[in-house]
């Protein structure tokens, strides 16, 4: 019976968040007991380009840290990545993978010129970005109850992380928070000015991810309210939902 429970809980996370989290769990854990070397995780361009190595770019945002810091990494991409999955890109699972892969590759791009080459953190910093745009007037707590609006949760992280580990630069969750700032400018804020969406979501993706409604977006930029609209799945309308979303807990 309470395996039962268990697997059933596991199966009602969003199935991109799921597939985030069980893959962090697998590549943490089989690193930290040997059974995978680091060196084939971690970014590396000169593999990807010479030698096909392309799995790269997904490994090595799925290896972090197996200590205390794991659990509240995991709690973060459990919480962010669901809410994200549920409410900004509800119905929208291929528009959530491709936020994702063009997020994941922009963090690959910057990281090389720092000298990172394990990105779970800039991935995490993405999703937290992303939820603080579309929920960004409300009020979130945070250590020994200091309460702030959701916009400042990523820098407020950044800067705990910097004071935590002895003012050193939190060099990965600013790649994660600059991967997240330009693929909302290029989805919701550029368009919402007047101008076509530069990144649209990949076809192909649709083939793996039927759309499931559609929303009429109003793009706020991540400071204002949406309003949704409900239609048949053929008429869907590409975008996605930059709203103030739902409660937590």
């Amino acid at each position: 019976m309470a395996e039962n429970e268990l697997m059933q809980a596991y199966k009602s996370i969003p199935i991109v968040t799921r597939s985030l989290m069980t893959a962090t769990v697998v590549f943490t854990f089989g690193t930290k007991f040997g059974l995978i070397p680091y060196s084939a995780l971690m970014l590396s361009w000169n593999r990807i380009l010479y030698s096909f190595q392309i799995h790269r770019l997904f490994t090595a945002f799925t290896v972090t840290g197996l200590n205390f810091q794991f659990l509240m990494d995991m709690y973060f991409l459990f919480n962010y990545g669901c809410e994200l999955e549920q409410t900004t890109f509800a119905a929208r699972t291929a528009d959530f993978v491709w936020c994702i892969i063009f997020t994941s590759i922009t963090s690959a791009t910057i990281a090389p010129y720092f000298g990172e080459v394990y990105l779970f953190q800039a991935l995490l910093s993405t999703l937290i970005l992303l939820w603080s745009l579309a929920n960004a007037e409300r009020i979130v707590s945070f250590m020994f109850g200091f309460r702030f609006k959701a916009k400042y949760l990523p820098w407020v992280l950044a800067a705990y992380t910097s004071i935590a580990n002895g003012a050193a630069l939190p060099t990965t969750m600013l790649i994660g928070i600059a991967s997240g700032y330009i693929y909302h400018y290029l989805d919701a804020v550029y368009p919402a000015s007047g101008g076509p969406r530069l990144i649209p979501t990949p076809s192909i993706l649709y083939s793996f991810f039927p759309r499931q409604e559609v929303t009429g977006a109003q793009f706020s930029g991540g400071s204002g309210r949406t309003t949704a609209t409900h239609r048949p799945a053929q008429a869907q309308e590409a975008g996605h939902r930059w709203g103030t979303g739902h409660r937590l807990g």
